[in-house]
């Protein structure tokens, strides 16, 4: 079995992925979401059996409040929850932006020698680095930083029962330009009590009305907008992955630049690349999602978590571009709980006359996605 939820993260993201067994699957978790939904995964946790506590990888994309906040509350700030273990952890931090290393864990009695952490930034108040400091961080990489090397091919990791997640970004260049950035973004996103807020002045809000729809070409009109690239360097280093597993792919794109993941995916394949679910990035920014990005990939589902929080994502332009220029038809949009601006695409109306589907979770479990393999 492979199943991925994705969980109720306020304007973020949390998702949990289970594949295997389906009585006792690996699992790998990718963000916590803020503060508050750290604490509603801790909750999740605590109700499972001691012995279904293992997690073969976290990974933390990056340092916005909306992916790190919910590590904090969870882990990093509580108290060690029995049979709780993560093989590893996958965060760029300081020490990774200029391509520098951290050293794993020792045993007791053992030292490290390195410094890293120290950098990470007054603000950060040893909330996050004490915590790290005790895990397997990076260690799939020796220590060294979750990248892409453009023009080498992309570095693939294979975890139990040959699940392979293959990094599409961030590049070199996208950490080394978050370093003069990186105090700043790390004091906001570790800010106590503020978590559910966001980054001011990185994203435009969107529209409060749903869009005039009322003809086929009125869609295409919508999906033609015009609009920035995303200017959040945070973002620029987010660490973005193609999963496989038996038969599946998905694609998990963190807040990626949609320039990057066209690239990465270009490197893992030098034609349209068959994925069978894509989780978009940002949130469904109309920033982040382009018509050459989702002509990249051939899929027909297509992943929104968001709640609308602060910005109202997703985006109406993003949405036309995924049902416009998408490869497959009729494409399902998958929404990890309803909202305002989401549910405007649920109008019977549109589904007919622009040929798609939606799917909502709720605002206690989120949304789960079951994807059979060839062993079902």
């Amino acid at each position: 079995m492979l199943e991925l939820t994705m969980l109720p993260a306020r304007q973020g993201d949390a998702l949990w992925i289970r594949w295997g067994n389906a009585d006792s699957p690996h699992q790998l978790i990718i963000d916590m979401g803020t503060e508050e939904i750290g604490d509603n995964i801790r909750r999740r946790l605590e109700a499972l059996d001691d012995t279904k506590r293992e997690f073969e990888l976290l990974v933390v994309t990056h340092v916005d409040r909306d992916h790190i906040g919910g590590v904090l509350t969870c882990l990093a700030e509580t108290q060690p929850l029995p049979g709780l273990s993560f093989k590893d952890v996958w965060f760029n931090g300081w020490v990774h932006l200029n391509g520098g290393h951290v050293s794993q864990p020792v045993p007791a009695g053992g030292s490290r020698t390195d410094s890293g952490l120290e950098s990470f930034g007054p603000a950060q108040g040893e909330r996050l680095s004490n915590w790290l400091r005790k895990q397997t961080w990076n260690r799939a990489f020796a220590g060294k930083p979750v990248l892409r090397k453009p023009g080498a091919a992309p570095t693939t990791i294979t975890l139990a029962d040959g699940l392979t997640l293959t990094v599409l970004g961030p590049t070199p260049d996208r950490l080394r330009e978050f370093i003069p950035k990186w105090k700043e973004e790390v004091a906001i996103a570790l800010e106590k009590d503020t978590l559910h807020e966001v980054s001011p002045g990185l994203e435009s809000y969107g529209p409060k009305t749903p869009p005039d729809l009322e003809a086929p070409v009125d869609l295409e009109i919508l999906a033609k907008s015009n609009s920035a690239g995303d200017p959040s360097e945070a973002n620029g280093s987010s660490i973005s992955l193609v999963l496989e597993y038996k038969d599946r792919r998905i694609v998990l794109a963190g807040d990626a630049f949609a320039d990057d993941l066209v690239a990465g995916l270009a490197e893992v394949a030098p034609r349209q690349l068959e994925v069978d679910a894509f989780k978009l990035p940002h949130h469904g920014s109309k920033n982040n999602v382009t018509k050459t990005l989702v002509e990249a990939i051939n899929c027909k589902n297509w992943l929104f978590s968001t709640d609308g929080t602060q910005f109202r994502h997703p985006d109406a332009v993003a949405i036309a571009r995924v049902i416009c220029y998408s490869s497959q038809r009729p494409v399902t949009l998958f929404f990890n709980v309803p909202s305002t601006f989401n549910r405007w695409w649920s109008n019977p109306d549109w589904k007919e006359m622009y040929h798609y589907q939606t799917e909502y979770g709720d605002d206690n479990g989120g949304l789960t996605i079951g994807f059979s393999t060839d062993d079902d």
